[in-house]
């Protein structure tokens, strides 16, 4: 390939700054070396070079001038001097993953313990543990699919929502795999996916819906593994509120048996992998490993068709001269061997620390966790206000202040002007603050830019109720206190009236009067106390109301995820209006 000189550049033309303080040293050890003696300043120059002896400083010049220009040369390697492109390939990973998990009321059979979808939840959390690259998904489904997390390259996200699914959040009832299955490979080609992998978490299948879902698999170029769980057994579903099992319309008790031959079916009519429960974790690795194939095919296709042309870096090649001058030093001052082989040494370091590989570079740093990683482990074992110190993103470290109670914080924190979500969250952390009026204003916000926002309307509502109630309060602490005042007047009007009595009967009863008065001073004072003492037991009464009653406000905004996942379900359910009838409910 010939060389262009007109593309010469530095990658890292950053160091180049260094050669100022470099030439800046070297200029001043030049100054100093023509001071070769004090007798300069008496002796003329021309007469100076006959009457000085040589010898160690032309040594000591020598050296300056030899370890400058070893800097120069060093500084020079280290910018990354560039002149030639090489074209090299490279591959992004394209692997998508969509996880479907069945939320149908079979789901909560107790044959396996705890029940069969805990141990799909805990199954699905160690799926997205090990999940590293590419993106995935989470669609629900029981009488219809939902979306609960679209395509993303952060499994944290999804991880986040499982604890929070149940059977009781879906809006109807049933079981429809093959509308999930249609949902999640829309949302594959949305996109714009040529592969994937539809990880499928069930139960069973009707077998009315068997053909049809081969069908659906056949015609896309995606892969379905199938993960079966429950016993051939079954067990009965258990309420909600524990009063017994589910029945059928002629009042036996339900017991959902796994459909393993369903499965299977499916599975062989469109090569499908499918894998039953385990104790261990050999049915993750199935599911892992199917994937990774699906992957390293995927790349074996696209990697020699992406092509990108990048600079290669020549500075390594001044690394000899370097090396050469080093060597000359050593020769010339065999004294100075040790000093010349650290400085060599730290050079070389230095170098192949900047041309070291990318892939050693990650390898290296894998060592460590991140700050965000150190601050996920301290949030996942309740360790929030830990979590709050280490997160770097202000959207989690106000995730984890919200979860600490610091709803100030977390207020600040929670950029409103960033999404929806943030204003909502950046609301509510307000409201929790007993920061009514701010809260009220950002739902308000909120509520222009999506005026249907159901718990934004449903906060707000509890918010100006409550600003009502503190009104209404602060109301009758304000006519509380003016009968207290009329009280007072009265009294002290009262309190004047005798004083004039008794000062009429002073002259027939002086010393008699002069009793009444000591003790009606008395009474007068005690009634004051006693009054006082009752308008301060009052303001603890209706403070200690207040408090009750903000309290008890508070606490009616949700922050439930599983009451949120319901209403939103459920909002998406009648904008489809769909009327379909289950014949079979479980």
């Amino acid at each position: 390939m010939p060389i262009n000189w007109t593309d010469f550049h530095f990658i890292r033309p950053e160091y180049l700054w260094l050669l100022i303080p470099i030439l800046f040293l070297l200029y001043q050890a030049s100054q100093y070396a023509k001071k070769e003696s004090n007798w300069h300043k008496i002796i003329s120059p021309h007469l100076l070079e006959y009457l000085f002896v040589r010898g160690q400083s032309q040594k000591t010049k020598s050296g300056f001038w030899l370890t400058g220009l070893v800097s120069i040369l060093t500084i020079l390697a280290i910018s990354g001097p560039s002149v030639r492109q090489n074209s090299v390939p490279v591959f992004q990973t394209e692997q998508a993953q969509v996880i479907l998990l069945d939320l149908s009321l079979s789901m909560d059979a107790t044959d396996i313990k705890p029940s069969r979808l805990e141990r799909a939840k805990f199954k699905l959390l160690d799926l997205l543990k090990q999940t590293n690259e590419g993106t995935i998904a989470l669609v629900v489904y029981a009488g219809d699919a939902f979306v609960i997390s679209p395509l993303t390259s952060d499994a944290k996200t999804v991880a986040n929502m499982v604890p929070a699914l149940s059977t009781s959040i879906m809006p109807v009832l049933g079981s429809r795999p093959d509308i999930a299955i249609k949902k999640s490979i829309d949302l594959l080609k949305n996109a714009k996916y040529s592969s994937g992998q539809i990880i499928w978490l069930t139960d069973g299948v009707e077998s009315k819906y068997v053909k049809t879902i081969a069908e659906i698999i056949n015609d896309t170029d995606f892969n379905l593994s199938i993960l079966a769980i429950g016993t051939e057994q079954g067990a009965p579903i258990p309420l909600p509120d524990k009063s017994g099992f589910l029945k059928d319309a002629s009042g036996k008790i339900v017991v959902p048996k796994l459909q393993a031959d369903e499965l299977n079916q499916i599975a062989a009519q469109s090569k499908a992998g499918i894998i039953q429960l385990t104790a261990d974790n050999q049915d993750i690795t199935y599911l892992v490993n199917t994937s990774q194939l699906q992957t390293d095919s995927q790349k074996a296709v696209t990697e020699n068709e992406q092509l990108v042309n990048r600079w290669i870096d020549d500075g390594y090649w001044i690394i000899w001269p370097i090396l050469f001058l080093f060597l000359i030093k050593l020769i010339r001052h065999p004294a100075q061997q040790g000093n010349s082989l650290l400085s060599c040494g730290l050079i070389l370091i230095t170098i192949s620390s900047l041309y070291s590989s990318p892939s050693n570079a990650i390898e290296w740093q894998d060592l460590w966790l991140t700050k965000n990683q150190q601050a996920d482990k301290a949030y996942q074992h309740g360790e929030f206000e830990n979590a709050a110190k280490l997160y770097e993103n202000k959207e989690w470290q106000a995730a984890a202040q919200y979860k600490n109670g610091d709803y100030s914080d977390a207020a600040t924190n929670f950029d409103p002007s960033k999404s929806a979500q943030s204003l909502y969250n950046h609301a509510t952390s307000l409201a929790k603050a007993s920061q009514l009026q701010e809260a009220l204003d950002a739902y308000n916000k909120l509520l222009e830019k999506e005026p249907e926002h159901e718990d934004a309307l449903f906060n707000k509502k509890i918010i100006e109720d409550l600003l009502k109630e503190q009104q209404n309060q602060q109301q009758n602490e304000q006519n509380s206190d003016q009968e207290n005042k009329d009280q007072q007047k009265q009294d002290s009007e009262s309190d004047s009236e005798q004083q004039q009595e008794n000062s009429e009967q002073e002259n027939q009863q002086e010393n008699k009067n002069q009793q009444q008065e000591q003790q009606e001073s008395e009474e007068s004072s005690e009634q004051k106390s006693q009054a006082q003492q009752a308008e301060v037991s009052q303001d603890e009464r209706n403070k200690s109301e207040k408090d009750q009653a903000l309290e008890h406000w508070l606490e009616k905004i949700p922050d439930d995820p599983g009451g949120l996942l319901r209403r939103k379900m459920y909002r998406e359910y009648q904008r489809r209006g769909r009327q379909q009838k289950e014949e079979k409910l479980w």
